[in-house]
């Protein structure tokens, strides 16, 4: 199981809108869509081919566009962290039609994502693992770390989430953040200078 991933860092505050595509089935995905524009929109191609819309958490800039997706690309599951539920409800986001929780699985194609639960930046906070990639919104950064001065944000939830879950996976585990340029577990191990 091999993922296409393209990343579109346009939305709002320098948000990453990323794209993965399945390659043994072309099915994609869409992770915090707060960007959506005519470039995405062409590298989706098929409406059919869109199968998930899916959230890491409850913040605007991930979730701006959410509503447009599910517009135009209507057989689309939007899926999103049960623990941010009503922080996603007082933000004004679309009621998503799948609550995620710790150990969940998305299939997408011959892919399977696993959803961790990681709390911190949000208090129902999520990541996306596959074998090789993980997508951790705005809990990991290239070193950094999300902010947890917002509601339901916790500093000491935050580091046991990296320490404990995150750092606990492959060193080579490709890391695919919510701002900024792509890193790794071992990387963020060695460097990061807030953990």
């Amino acid at each position: 199981m091999s993922l296409e991933i393209k990343c579109y860092p346009k939305g709002m505050y320098g948000e990453n809108t990323y794209l993965i595509t399945d390659e043994a089935t072309g099915f994609k995905a869409v992770i915090d869509p707060g960007c959506f524009d005519t470039e995405i929109r062409f590298d989706i191609q098929n409406n059919a081919y869109l199968k998930y819309l899916l959230l890491t958490h409850a913040h605007q800039d991930h979730f701006l566009c959410v509503q447009q997706y599910m517009d135009e690309y209507t057989s689309a599951v939007f899926a999103a962290p049960e623990g941010d539920l009503e922080l996603l409800r007082k933000g004004g986001c679309p009621e998503p039609k799948k609550l995620l929780r710790e150990g969940d699985i998305i299939t997408l194609g011959e892919t399977e994502l696993r959803v961790i639960e990681t709390p911190g930046h949000t208090g129902g906070g999520i990541c996306f693992a596959t074998d090789r990639e993980i997508f951790t919104g705005d809990t990991l950064f290239r070193l950094s770390v999300g902010r947890t001065d917002l509601e339901t944000g916790d500093w000491e939830t935050l580091m046991s989430s990296i320490s404990e879950k995150l750092y606990s996976l492959s060193d080579d585990l490709a890391v695919y953040p919510g701002h900024g340029g792509p890193t790794t577990i071992g990387y963020e191990k060695k460097a990061n200078p807030f953990v």
